[in-house]
């Protein structure tokens, strides 16, 4: 565990960091501030037509990609790790990364390839082969991809769901973990979009609910709210009586933590829903970017937002509870005891959304490598999804924190060097 805490610190350095925040502020001052400008288009993009690529559909199968249990037990798990200021750091790092993911959003499209069949196939490879011309290059991002998927996509989601159910409902880990790779494999080996179908019907009722029992919980608890905003504001910048040292060190973990986690929870800046994006029918640009920046937004700036402040202003921190039994020590106070499998449902849920809205991407990553390497990372997932429920909390967001890092690198120098053709396509669009 030493080992990974320390790779995962090494990746997620200051030159990481300042990576992520170069491309957003490159973005953000060229586009004119696109997280406010062209969130209006934003809120619209989704609408228009139906079937499996359809935009609502490729919206909503890259936000299960995405609200997962970085949403939820990540949020609480930022908080025991980076304390209250993490949080401010986390919205941080989606205002920049919000402008990013317009930029990836862009790139899906500008660089897609045509199926001989009529389908569609994208993602940050081909803007990295095609654009770049980095073919080697776009071969490892692919790579890294997949790794990632066996990572933040099955093994951290497995383990939060298998979590979340033995806690609420007594069942055993192995089961969860044989049930998640048992419906893996109905999605990747179903010749029609399963994952789409599921995620389109599913995902917006259940994050809609989760949105208004954390809304209830702050509400509950609203005179809390200035002492709260307080508390992350003062955290986020050392403004705290402390040591000096003590005080430095604080906001630096507070920094490292809620970028990692603010990243591990929307994606922005990895690419990981470009190939989502570019099987859209949609064939303008600038309104996949738009689509793209929608999820980030609702990711972050709402679910995982509700998240932190129903917890801070419930008093359930600091405890010694962390990821999902903080969420059920805030939820009790108001909704009783039985609160607590509601929480459990919501977090295994989000965790299949995530999974299965993970194989996608991970199986579009393996195709754009060869039809062999397809074929068996299908089987590969499944396992993952099975294995994943058995081992440890920390060694399953250690794994994902090194994988996202690793994805991070190529993507963002992709995203700053192609800036010309993304900005090219924003203005056409006006």
């Amino acid at each position: 565990m030493r080992i990974l805490d320390f790779l995962s610190g090494a990746i997620w350095g200051l030159p990481t960091v300042a990576l992520i925040v170069s491309a957003g502020l490159i973005y953000t001052a060229a586009l004119r501030l696109p997280q406010i400008t062209k969130m209006k288009k934003a809120l619209f993009s989704a609408k228009g037509e139906k079937g499996e690529a359809s935009p609502f559909r490729s919206l909503t199968t890259s936000l299960a990609a995405t609200v997962g249990t970085g949403s939820v037990v990540g949020v609480a798990t930022a908080l025991t790790l980076g304390g209250p200021g993490a949080i401010f750091w986390l919205w941080v790092s989606a205002f920049f990364g919000t402008a990013a993911a317009y930029a990836e959003g862009v790139l899906s499209i500008k660089y897609r390839e045509i199926k001989p069949g009529g389908g569609r196939s994208g993602g940050i490879w081909f803007a990295l082969e095609k654009g770049l011309s980095a073919k080697k290059t776009a071969k490892i991002y692919a790579l890294f991809c997949i790794l990632a998927s066996f990572g933040m996509g099955s093994g951290a989601q497995s383990n939060s769901a298998a979590i979340a159910l033995k806690d609420g409902f007594s069942l055993n880990p192995a089961i969860c973990g044989a049930g998640l790779g048992a419906l893996s494999a109905v999605c990747l080996f179903s010749k029609t979009d399963k994952v789409g179908e599921i995620c389109e019907r599913a995902l917006p009722i259940l994050a809609g609910v989760y949105i208004f029992g954390a809304a209830a919980i702050i509400a509950v608890n609203y005179q809390r709210l200035p002492e709260v905003f307080g508390e992350i504001f003062s955290c986020a910048f050392g403004l705290r009586p402390a040591a000096g040292g003590l005080a430095g060190y604080s906001v630096k973990t507070a920094v490292s933590v809620g970028f990692r986690r603010g990243i591990f929870s929307n994606e922005a800046g990895l690419g990981t829903t470009a190939p989502v994006h570019g099987a859209s029918s949609v064939d303008d640009p600038d309104r996949q970017g738009c689509m793209n920046m929608l999820e980030v937004f609702i990711d972050t700036f709402v679910i995982c937002s509700v998240t932190a402040l129903a917890i801070l202003c419930s008093g359930a921190y600091p405890s010694s509870c962390d990821g999902a039994e903080l969420i059920i020590k805030a939820a009790e106070g108001v909704f009783g005891k039985l609160s607590g499998k509601f929480v459990c449902l919501s977090v295994a849920g989000f965790a299949v959304a995530t999974a299965i809205g993970w194989s996608k991407i991970g199986l579009s990553a393996a195709e754009y490598l060869s039809n062999r390497t397809a074929k068996l990372y299908k089987f590969a997932f499944v396992a993952s999804s099975s294995l994943g429920a058995v081992i440890s909390l920390n060694a399953a967001f250690a794994l994902s924190d090194i994988f996202n890092g690793l994805m991070a690198i190529p993507c963002l120098s992709a995203l700053i060097l192609l800036f010309p053709e993304v900005v090219k396509s924003s203005k056409s669009a006006r």
